[in-house]
């Protein structure tokens, strides 16, 4: 693992009476300094942390004591901003006013408790006006590149714990619970901060997830922290410096984050295409792509956990603003989730995908290298308009052609499914019934074991005739009845199934 080095450049600016010297402090781009609680740090001088696109300086403050850390001079922290991406951002000085952002009026918040009749109707235009914190933004320049500065004297620089309200509104008509709640805070520091500090966070009204906006990939990185922490589209437990980042908010409340949280080390974006983790539970990974963009879902089985939302297990999806981005996603009931949790692999489990882009062309879904696995489970994707079914097991891959105008939920994902679902034989057609004259001949179409009754009504709907089902492959009865139409009707666990049939002497 490479090691940053701490670049400190004292520039000399003059000097002043006796042999004190003004001097500035500066921490160059991939340079840290962190300060562990219960150490102190004076900077009676400027401070300034440099940024160029892609890195930057970072100061990490991890003392819980106000005041071990000072500085007395003047602040400059600098953010880099590449143009026509969006940027989630977030003030680390506590003065700052959204002029900082000079050469845009692209400038906003979101308020979740505005959502009215439309979840994407949240969004406040700040052109002008003071930044709060820890609020996150949402800032873009059109054309040009612009290296952003954060300025204020050293009281402003922001340190200690902050605390934001959250909230989860209910729209008119009511939104599924993958719409509600979304919150865009932010990192207040200087520094990145590790989602899996041991504390310093206030997650209690939370979800225990982040998102964070990847303008370059269009798509948004997630992170699961919980009791089973995984990274999603590339996410790591890491937040960089002064970042604004999404959590879902499940009851109206607090998050908070404080300098336990803090770090002076983070780790690259892993690829996790060729991801070298280790689970020890199983999980299925599935990337959908197209020839530049692509998205990751993920199923899991942990014990203790169910199909619907799990808390802290389970990661609502957050949908990426670029459609011709490939966008997978799981579907439970009304729930749209980019990771579920499952308790076990079942025989026949069935999970249904959600897939869309607003881009025709080709497209593959596939399993990534993060797939852990038993060794005898097997993995079917169903495609309804292609009337197929794909071992991707076998196969690891598909590819298909996508219409905007086709539907989404197109796809279906089995776990260790029996011929029935294979052959995509429906339950209304378990069983084949006939006659031949009096008699009455039922074939079972099925393998699955179905136990049941046999009834035969009369077209004034009376029962004529019943009897048990045996189960057998080939099963019938004689009918010592007026010669006419019947209806034949079986009724197992699984189905009801209904056939006319002509009895004749």
């Amino acid at each position: 693992m490479q090691r940053h080095i701490i670049y400190l450049s004292l520039l000399l600016a003059g000097f002043l009476l006796s042999n004190n010297v003004r001097a500035q402090l500066t921490i160059d781009p991939g340079g840290l300094v962190s300060i562990k609680d219960g150490s102190t740090m004076y900077i009676d001088m400027n401070f300034k942390i440099n940024a160029i696109d892609g890195s930057s300086g970072y100061f990490s403050d991890q003392t819980l004591t106000p005041g071990d850390v000072s500085v007395t001079g003047n602040l400059s922290i600098e953010r880099y901003m590449v143009a026509d991406i969006w940027h989630n951002v977030a003030p680390p000085v506590s003065n700052e006013n959204s002029s900082v952002y000079a050469g845009t009026d692209m400038v906003w918040f979101y308020n979740e408790t505005l959502i009215f009749n439309d979840w994407n109707f949240g969004w406040v235009w700040q052109p002008s006006g003071a930044l709060n914190v820890p609020r996150g933004y949402d800032v873009l320049f059109y054309t040009t590149d612009v290296l952003v500065d954060y300025t204020g004297t050293g009281g402003e620089l922001n340190t200690g714990s902050y605390t934001i309200g959250v909230t989860t509104t209910n729209s008119t008509p009511t939104e599924i619970a993958a719409h509600k709640g979304w919150n865009l805070v932010g990192n207040p520091y200087p520094s990145p901060v590790d989602w899996q500090a041991s504390s310093g966070w206030s997650k209690s009204n939370i979800n225990d997830a982040k998102y964070i906006w990847d303008g370059d990939n269009t798509i948004y990185t997630i992170w699961l922290g919980g009791g089973a922490p995984i990274g999603i589209n590339g996410g790591t437990q890491y937040i960089p410096s002064n970042q604004g980042f999404w959590v879902q908010a499940v009851s109206n409340g607090n998050f908070g984050i404080g300098n336990a949280t803090r770090t002076g080390f983070i780790t690259g974006t892993p690829d996790f295409y060729k991801s070298q983790e280790v689970f020890d539970y199983p999980i299925l990974s599935l990337i959908a792509k197209n020839e530049i963009h692509s998205d990751e879902a993920i199923i899991r089985f942990i014990e203790g956990n169910t199909p619907k939302f799990d808390l802290n297990y389970d990661a609502s999806k957050l949908f990426s603003r670029n459609e011709n981005v490939p966008q997978i996603s799981l579907i439970y009931g009304k729930e749209t989730m980019a990771c579920n949790t499952y308790s076990e692999i079942e025989e026949d489990l069935e999970v249904q995908l959600n897939f869309k882009s607003a881009k025709a062309g080709i497209y593959t879904l596939e399993i990534s290298d993060r797939t852990s696995l038993y060794a005898d489970t097997r993995v079917y994707l169903r495609d309804a308009i292609e009337n197929k079914m794909i071992n991707l097991t076998q196969e690891n891959k598909y590819t298909f052609y996508h219409d905007p105008n086709n539907q989404d939920e197109r796809f279906k994902i089995y776990f260790n499914p029996g011929s029935d679902i294979i052959n995509n034989l429906k339950p209304e057609n378990y069983f084949t019934v006939y006659s031949n004259r009096n008699k009455v001949i039922l074939v079972k179409n099925s393998v699955k074991d179905l136990n049941g009754e046999v009834l035969l009504y009369n077209m004034h709907g009376q029962v004529v005739f019943s009897k048990r089902l045996t189960n057998s492959k080939v099963d019938s009865f004689t009918v010592n009845e007026t010669p006419g139409y019947y209806i034949v009707q079986i009724r197992t666990a699984q189905t009801v199934n209904n056939s006319k049939i002509v009895i004749l002497n």
